[in-house]
């Protein structure tokens, strides 16, 4: 018996599918049958892939965060580094990535278990690398490390809350969010560590 070989591109369709719709309509309305329609396949191979929705959501972030690199700039001093990562991070909200991360949150009443596996196995974007603190620290702009995450617990929540308002992010306002937040809470996080 001879078997048909995989279609490489077909998991491509599926997975792609899957993200467009929790984009679109949230992970909580994504089904198999409308992952079907937008890629052209059937149930039955789907099925054959994956088990169940929760298996083809996270096939298909796997996938994606795949295809991202981390990014990082230096411009030469802490409070440029933080202003170019908050700039960053309102410039990826107001793209597919924003649209990405609502629909995944509705996960959480439906299927917190993926939740809890994306952020167990995947940085978010709001996550501030590393190196910013420690460039800042040689540079003698904090007296010692601090907890990169408090970019993402004091920025990237202030920035999500304000596009899921669909209120403005001018730079009036990512300045504002940089100078009196971010700046304060990691300089006295750096204090408070020393």
């Amino acid at each position: 018996m001879s078997t048909r070989p995989l279609d490489p591109t077909r998991d491509a369709r599926i997975l792609d599918a899957v993200l467009e719709l929790i984009a679109e309509a949230g992970y909580v309305s994504m089904t198999i049958d409308a992952v079907a329609a937008r890629s052209g396949t059937s149930k039955a191979t789907i099925y054959r892939r994956w088990r169940n929705k929760h298996e083809i959501a996270l096939a298909a972030m796997t996938r994606y965060h795949g295809r991202h690199t981390s990014w990082s700039v230096d411009t030469g001093t802490f409070r440029g580094d933080l202003a170019a990562h908050t700039r960053r991070f309102a410039e990826v909200l107001n793209g597919f990535d924003g649209r990405l991360a609502v629909g995944l949150v509705q996960a959480r009443a439906s299927d917190p278990e993926l939740l809890d596996e994306l952020e167990t196995r995947f940085s978010s974007g709001a996550r501030l690398p590393p190196e910013v603190i420690e460039r800042a620290v040689a540079r003698g702009e904090l007296s010692g490390p601090v907890d990169a995450g408090l970019f993402e617990e004091v920025v990237a929540s202030v920035l999500f809350m304000r596009w899921m308002w669909r209120l403005p992010m001018d730079a009036g306002f990512l300045d504002h969010v940089v100078d009196d937040l971010a700046v304060p809470v990691l300089t006295a996080g750096s204090r408070a560590a020393s």
